[in-house]
């Protein structure tokens, strides 16, 4: 593979010195947490008394360009892909790739052209322009010699945040259950249902939950009444193991006989809904294999052979699932241009006051700077459209035992939140999601022979990490697992 060349970005505005006064130490501190330094910064602003605008030369490879959203995120990219951002601002189609150049002119406001005319259909009015206010290229990264991504270091750090498996849960807190003590083996046997709670990607139950046991603690009792204390969650990696290789891992804990209610968030749900696609048709056969031909799923032919194996020996029916924010259809906010989509993450995870693992910065990082692709994280791939488990599970021959629930979201509002949704959507029209998972997707997967139903929040809080906060999804997630029907 050719090397590409050092990218040099047109910034206008004034040098400000890493860690002086003017920039303040924050930003030099994110960017060691990053386990990077601040090369160069420019705070942006007009030019006066025939200043000229400064040039920032960024290595693909070597170095991460950090662009400071005024009242939004810090989006940190490969200089390929902030090259290709300041390139489209003018315009309204993106084909193919952008034009390779020796300078790359940064401009104080960004905006998609057209997308203030897709908000008159959404009855949003004029969107406005969004500020760039300070724009910075990092480096000094160590660069880690791996066979492939997912065997790096930075995916085994954040993967290392929780300690696999299943553990018992206590109404009155809710705290990080790695080293608790409170995993568990074996699960108790019961007649009844159990609850079990799981988690997306990057994160754990707790930071994921709980908003839930804090903000709406009655509802966490009403929950704990309802199912005789037999509420538990499975803490599980994200990046490394697939969806089936989580859905195993509930599956060896679980006693025979178990009964499931299954409350989820984002890619949790793919676990759910691998777990009773599986526990409704018992038998992995030749039609489901001949869908993961590759020698690369070679792991996850076996794994779901395996848990077809373990839940029909051990009769485990799966008879509700709530899912929430779940990318049942997958997402292409992540498949797109990954760097800019964990940069977002993030954002959401800071909106939402959930503390932000170092190991995920690092991770950020790491993506930007070698601008990884997805596809080559296990964990990442499953949420991707038309990949092999998706298509597996959104094409099941006849309705599935159990119903569903699902609590879906579309932020709307403010001119950030719009330029953000065009930015990962990769298209300038409309796309409806909240910020990290397309709306559309979350009301895919296997039909209920027991029936569907569905609440959709849209508004100015509806943000892939605050359902859990808002009163109208909380409540929604509480009578949806309490109710028959």
């Amino acid at each position: 593979m050719a090397t590409e060349q050092p990218i040099t970005f047109v910034v206008p505005g004034r040098s400000q010195t890493p860690g002086g006064a003017l920039r303040g130490a924050g930003a030099a501190a994110s960017a060691a947490a990053m386990g990077g330094q601040v090369k160069a910064s420019v705070q942006l602003g007009t030019l006066r008394d025939g200043g000229a605008p400064l040039r920032l030369t960024a290595t693909p490879g070597q170095d991460v360009v950090a662009l400071h959203i005024a009242g939004g995120p810090v989006l940190y990219l490969h200089p390929a892909t902030a090259r290709d951002l300041m390139l489209a601002q003018g315009n309204v189609q993106r084909g193919g790739p952008a034009a390779a150049t020796a300078e790359v002119a940064v401009p104080m406001q960004l905006r998609w052209a057209g997308l203030e005319q897709a908000a008159p259909a959404r009855g949003k009015g004029f969107l406005g322009d969004v500020a760039l206010s300070v724009f910075e290229v990092l480096g000094g990264f160590a660069v880690e010699r791996v066979a492939s991504f997912v065997a790096s270091e930075v995916v085994k750090r954040v993967d290392g945040q929780v300690e696999a498996g299943v553990y018992q849960l206590k109404p009155d807190a809710l705290k990080p259950l790695k080293g608790s003590g409170q995993r568990l083996q074996q699960l108790p046997a019961a007649a009844e249902p159990m609850l079990v709670l799981l988690h997306g990607t990057f994160v754990d139950t707790a930071s994921t939950f709980a908003k839930l046991w804090l903000q709406h603690p009655q509802r966490v009792r009403a929950l704990f009444q309802h199912y005789g204390g037999r509420v538990y969650a499975l803490d599980h990696p994200t990046l490394g193991a697939t969806p089936v290789a989580n859905a195993l891992t509930l599956a060896q804990a679980l006693p025979p006989g178990a009964r499931l209610h299954l409350a989820t968030h984002s890619r949790g749900g793919l676990v759910a809904e691998v777990l009773a696609r599986v526990a409704h048709q018992r038998v992995i056969g030749a039609a489901d294999l001949a869908l993961f031909p590759s020698a690369t799923h070679a792991d996850l032919r076996r794994q779901l052979q395996e848990l077809a194996q373990l839940l029909r020996e051990k009769d485990i029916k799966v008879e509700r699932v709530l899912r929430v924010a779940c990318p049942a259809r997958g997402t292409l906010l992540a498949s797109k241009r990954l760097d800019a989509y964990l940069s977002v993450l993030k954002w959401t995870l800071d909106l939402a006051q959930v503390p932000v693992a170092p190991a995920l910065l690092g991770f950020i990082a790491e993506v930007a700077r070698r601008r990884a692709d997805p596809a080559e994280i296990p964990g990442l791939e499953a949420m991707i459209p038309d990949t092999p488990l998706l298509t597996w599970l959104n094409a099941a021959p006849s309705a599935i035992t159990g119903d569903l629930r699902v609590v879906a979201g579309d932020l709307e509002g403010d001119s950030v939140g719009s330029w953000l949704k065009t930015l990962l959507a990769d298209a300038f029209y409309w796309t409806d999601n909240d910020i990290v998972v397309q709306t559309r997707s979350m009301y895919g997967g296997a039909p209920r022979q027991g029936g569907a139903s569905f609440l959709l929040d849209r508004g100015g809080k509806a943000t892939h990490f605050n359902y859990f906060s808002n009163e109208r999804t909380a409540d929604a997630l509480v009578q949806g697992l309490t109710q028959a029907r």
